[in-house]
């Protein structure tokens, strides 16, 4: 039995949950609950293992009694999405699609802090990790062709677009990028306990600009030891009722912290041990929980029954653990009774490789954009789309892609928004304008054309709109 008062622990320990499982990912220098070093691939890269390590030591069982408490707390409101089933999900979405009728674009600064020179990153680093946000914001990867058949119609596009600020607090002129030199070798800790320093010129860093109006991004080392312990981290909205009063942190703390190895495409510090995180995802990852998502794994492999712990969102499968930097994607770690459905390995919010994530899914995006309308709403400058129609004509069917399988002879047809389904059709003409194909109204999210049987030479591909035949878009492509 605890002699200290539960209550007055657990505001101790959530104090110490924002800090320790946010990180993009803690990869050394931790110790797994038999003490021994944790493996970068194991199932558990955040530091909250050692937190609880921590307080069961100070104030033994407290791991059980805080266990059943969060079973208790959450399983009565975090699952009562999950089991309505498809109908249920699909109001949600219809109801909220006035959301795709704005587009949200977030002013960004980035604050590059540096000791050495390796430190400073080039321009062109920073640009590239601008791009990988509004790439993967957006869905236009390229590879959302690696996301689950079962998970494709679930994929969204949060239509929020990130501009590098182009005045200053001041008022002048500015590019974006703030650079700032520091005495201070690195601002990772070896407590685990993250003092933001680099958030404030008088301790090393940078000041932010105005919260409220910039999405502050802080690129500095964070590192311990000379080991790449922390890859990231960022602080949920002020408020946001998925997140508990100990999430939330003042004004002068909101943004983004990115690990300086990690910023950016192919950047060339990512070696060793966080080589695979070279994809510019750490970024994506963190703006997530800015924007106020959770982990997938809602963070609770520790609760009794991890399986009955949510992360709030409807369309994310119930999930038990973090993929611990694999991308196992034949893995289940939880089963439900409905609807089962393997791990969301693919999702931005889970611990896979930079190179398995490729999703945010709808109702996430759902709640990114409400935190924007609800929490953050002096952020961004709204672009709106005078009509549904309008979004519908130029921004959805500009959404289908028709492409190539490499060393495979079929064409793919992708419609990355289910709500056009049924409403388009494709047909494939020669040069001549010979039919090669019959039309085909495109039911699935993908539909694949074989072209095995077709001669070597230049074909087209038709788009056109069911209603009314209109053709919506023509596509040349090369068959050898």
């Amino acid at each position: 039995m605890l002699n200290f008062p539960l209550e007055n622990l657990r505001l101790k320990v959530l104090n110490f949950m924002v800090l320790l499982v946010l990180p993009c990912g803690i990869l050394l220098s931790q110790t797994s609950e038999s003490g021994g070093s944790l493996n970068p691939h194991a199932d558990e890269p955040c530091g909250f293992a050692t937190v609880i390590q921590q307080l069961e030591a100070q104030y033994p069982g407290f791991r059980l009694s805080y266990d059943q408490q969060t079973l208790n707390a959450k399983q009565s409101d975090a699952r009562k999405l999950r089991d309505q089933g498809i109908d249920r999900r699909k109001k949600v979405i219809k109801d909220t699609l006035y959301y795709y009728d704005t587009i949200y674009t977030v002013p960004v600064v980035f604050h590059v802090i540096y000791n050495v020179a390796n430190e400073n990153l080039h321009d062109s680093l920073i640009i590239s990790q601008l791009a990988v946000l509004n790439r993967d914001f957006n869905r236009l990867n390229s590879d959302t062709v690696k996301t689950r058949s079962v998970f494709k119609s679930r994929a969204g596009n949060a239509r929020i677009q990130f501009e590098f600020a182009k005045v200053d607090p001041s008022g002048n002129a500015t590019n974006g990028i703030v650079r700032k030199a520091t005495t201070k070798t690195t601002f990772g800790s070896a407590t685990g306990n993250l003092q933001d320093l680099m958030k404030a010129t008088s301790t090393g860093g940078d000041d932010p600009w105005d919260p409220t109006k910039y999405l502050n991004i802080w690129v500095c080392d964070l590192s311990v030891n000379n080991q790449d312990n922390l890859l990231g981290y960022a602080f949920p909205p002020y408020g946001h009722p998925s997140w508990t009063s100990g999430s939330w942190v003042a004004d002068s703390r909101q943004g983004v912290v990115l690990h300086y190895k990690v910023v950016g495409r192919n950047n060339p510090r990512a070696t060793g041990i966080i080589a695979s995180s070279n994809m510019g995802r750490c970024a994506v990852h963190e703006v997530g929980h800015y924007f106020g998502l959770r982990h997938i794994w809602a963070d609770d492999q520790y609760s009794a029954n991890k399986c009955l712990v949510d992360d709030y969102i409807d369309d994310t499968p119930l999930q038990g653990i973090g993929a611990g930097f694999t991308c196992n994607l034949g893995g289940n770690t939880c089963i439900e009774p409905k609807n089962d459905l393997p791990d969301m390995f693919e999702n931005y919010m889970d611990y896979s490789t930079e190179a398995c994530q490729n999703l945010f899914t709808k109702q996430q995006v759902q709640m990114m954009r409400t935190s924007i309308t609800d929490f953050r709403t002096e952020l961004p400058i709204k672009r709106d789309i005078i009509t549904r129609m309008r979004v519908f004509d130029t921004v959805v069917y500009d959404e289908v892609l028709i492409y190539p399988i490499n060393k495979e002879t079929d064409v793919v047809v992708e419609i990355r928004n289910e709500d056009i389904l049924e409403a388009l059709e494709i047909q494939f003409y020669d040069m001549l304008g010979q039919e090669i194909t019959e039309l085909k109204t495109l039911t699935t999210n993908e539909t694949r054309f074989d072209t095995q049987t077709w001669a070597d030479g230049y074909y087209v591909a038709v788009l056109k709109r069911k209603s009314d035949g209109k053709v919506i878009r023509k596509q040349k492509l090369f068959v050898d």
